[in-house]
């Protein structure tokens, strides 16, 4: 089983979904746990209001302790066992209150913009996830850019970045787009996800997301998709 987390303080609901998708057709059962402060997940998607149980949702699940049962006991999934049920789990925190709460992931991604806020939010997070780990140990990381501006630029995010013992194992960058946006508020009513459609973008950056967790290359990663696509 692999954990993978997912920090940052961007929406990445759209973006875990549609990795969830691919990887769920590469026959990988696969969970989404929310650790986000609000609970982005609560209403994100078709669930069942009230469940405390991770819920399908087109070919994988998900998992909102926050919103479901008013607490944050993510822990509760390890001590059970019940995360040996999955072959991937996916943890999305964008807080460093939750950080404590998780358990170590083979892979970890950063996700954020081009907003000083977020960028400070992020290095909010990076300093919390180290302050407890030994300093001389360098932590693979891969970086998941939303860029929407030409500010501050690549040096001044990489000057940020630079104190903390991250080795960066790839850069991805996603310019934001109308369609996709459409698209996520239209699959948040539906009993499926909708692929076709999405930004060339987007699909580009799940795609090497999927690569990099299933350790494919990025061919195999097309066809993937397009299997996801289709699929009904």
């Amino acid at each position: 089983m692999k954990r993978m987390m997912f920090m940052g303080d961007k929406d990445k609901t759209d973006l875990l979904f549609y990795l969830a998708k691919l990887l769920s057709q590469d026959g990988r059962k696969t969970l989404i746990v929310d650790a986000t402060l609000r609970g982005d997940y609560e209403f994100a998607y078709p669930m069942i209001d009230g469940s405390a149980e991770p819920q399908e949702y087109d070919g994988f699940e998900v998992w909102t302790p926050f919103g479901a049962i008013g607490n944050c006991n993510y822990k509760a999934l390890e001590e059970s066992g019940q995360a040996d049920n999955y072959d991937v789990v996916l943890y999305d925190v964008d807080h460093p209150s939750r950080l404590a709460e998780l358990p170590d992931s083979e892979m970890r991604f950063l996700v954020l913009g081009c907003e000083q806020t977020s960028l400070q939010r992020s290095l909010r997070l990076l300093e919390t996830f180290f302050a407890e780990r030994p300093a001389a140990e360098w932590y693979a990381f891969y970086r998941v850019l939303l860029e929407g501006s030409d500010e501050p630029g690549d040096a001044y995010i990489e000057g940020r970045l630079e104190p903390f013992p991250i080795e960066w194992k790839k850069r991805l960058v996603y310019y934001p787009d109308e369609q996709d946006a459409a698209i996520k508020i239209a699959n948040q009513y539906a009993e499926r996800l909708r692929l076709k459609g999405l930004s060339s973008d987007l699909k580009k950056t799940v795609q090497e997301l999927a690569a990099a967790v299933l350790e494919i290359d990025e061919r195999e990663a097309r066809k993937l998709w397009k299997r996801a696509e289709r699929s009904k």
